[in-house]
């Protein structure tokens, strides 16, 4: 009788969580927020190291004049949140106004004591995408994945890179972080800014308009700021564009039918695909979820490989050496279908070249996929393969 009951117990929280999940989806496509920014233009400093980032980061706030606005996914209190939360400490005590954001379920280690401490050192802190009712399941699974910053509306930052001694290549299990973060100058800055004002409006019901300082440039850009749409769409026309290659890196590869389709397409009208993966997850079965799509791309002709010179969170396409895009956004469900994303599109050929050149230099540390390792692959990754089925959506 008790396990009767325990199983109908069980079977109710799951059929509540679907049905949660599904109503809530549909409340988000019809509340979904869109942010269209036009091509613009500006330059670029490319980080693939967590330390020089951060050691630049914390200058551009030690020289700001106006204000500082900051927004990261993840932001650890440890070594490297500490460096960026006394220089935001800092600053604000200077009287420029500083506005710091994260998410709610990413940045949980910024508790109490921190927020208070902030808040005596003039730092206006919020979090971002609280879970609330209704739809709490959803809600609680839809997360605001950016990172941006953003210095007196004249230095810019976005990237894969988020805050914590982990991403410095301090971890044992990890060690060499590998990320693609940018440091702009020009007027795409502004349109960082307005992401930034745009989620933290949501968070404080507060309205500002971007404060705009520098007007130089150079390279040809754009930011697209996702929310759980467009994604899709945009993946599946640089994919039908390519004519050439097409160089995929990313820390979880868990692609739609459509965009699958889309890739094995490419690979019969001669274009070359490569896909590049960390061999270490860093999330349970992400990696499994992610590696039949892999077996049947490499099946096709693709070429697949997993980084092993550390762990590999890049997020990065780069389509016939004249296009691509550099950002936050994964290559997965969740990225594209739940998470706030923001990315930057890049027509520049110089441009693309320097992440190009960044992207097939870390490839020379990855191990090929190949049938002698699909036929070798463990037990327990075979198993996972199967229950990651069911957690995709998810993924």
């Amino acid at each position: 009788m008790i396990l009767l009951t325990v199983f109908i117990v069980i079977i109710s929280i799951i059929i509540l969580a679907i049905i949660d999940f599904k109503l809530g989806r549909r409340d988000h496509l019809a509340k979904q927020r869109f942010l269209p920014f036009d091509i613009t233009t500006g330059n670029y400093q490319l980080y693939k190291n967590g330390s020089p980032l951060y050691e630049d980061l914390c200058q551009d706030i030690a020289n700001a004049k106006h204000h500082v606005d900051v927004f990261f996914y993840v932001i650890n209190i440890d070594k490297a949140g500490r460096m960026l939360l006394e220089s935001l400490k800092k600053k604000a005590k200077e009287g420029v106004e500083v506005r710091l954001l994260g998410d709610r379920l990413g940045s949980y280690q910024i508790n109490k004591k921190e927020r208070r401490e902030l808040r005596e050192a003039g730092v206006q802190f919020q979090f971002a995408e609280t879970p609330r009712f209704p739809y709490f399941f959803y809600k609680f699974n839809r997360r605001n994945h950016r990172k941006i910053a953003v210095i007196d509306g004249k230095i810019g930052y976005v990237g894969g890179y988020n805050i914590g001694r982990v991403y410095m290549g301090e971890s044992s299990y990890f060690q060499d972080w590998r990320d693609y973060h940018l440091r702009l100058t020009g007027p795409v800055v502004s349109d960082l800014q307005r992401t930034f004002l745009d989620d933290w409006g949501l968070a404080t019901k507060e309205v500002d308009e971007p404060f705009i300082r520098n007007k130089d440039e150079e390279h040809t850009v754009r930011i697209v700021a996702t929310d759980g749409g467009e994604l899709e769409d945009d993946l599946f026309e640089m994919i039908q564009n390519a004519r050439m290659e097409i160089l995929i890196g990313t820390p979880y590869f868990i692609p739609t039918k459509m965009l699958l389709a889309a890739l094995k397409e490419a690979i019969d009208r001669g274009v070359k695909v490569h896909v590049m993966i960390p061999m270490k997850p860093d999330h349970p079965l992400v990696k499994e979820a992610g590696l039949p799509f892999m077996y049947e791309l490499f099946r096709h002709g693709g070429s697949i490989s997993f980084f092993d010179g550390g762990f590999y969170h890049a997020k990065v396409m780069i389509v016939d050496r004249t296009f691509a895009y550099l950002g936050t956004a994964n290559f997965d469900r969740r990225s594209m279908f739940l998470n706030k994303e923001v990315n930057m599109y890049i027509y520049e050929d110089e441009f693309v070249e320097d992440l190009r050149q960044a992207y097939l230099g870390d490839t020379e540390e990855a191990l090929l996929l190949n049938e002698e390792w699909i036929a070798n692959r463990s037990l327990s990754i075979k198993i996972n393969e199967q229950i990651a089925k069911l957690f995709r959506p998810l993924l």
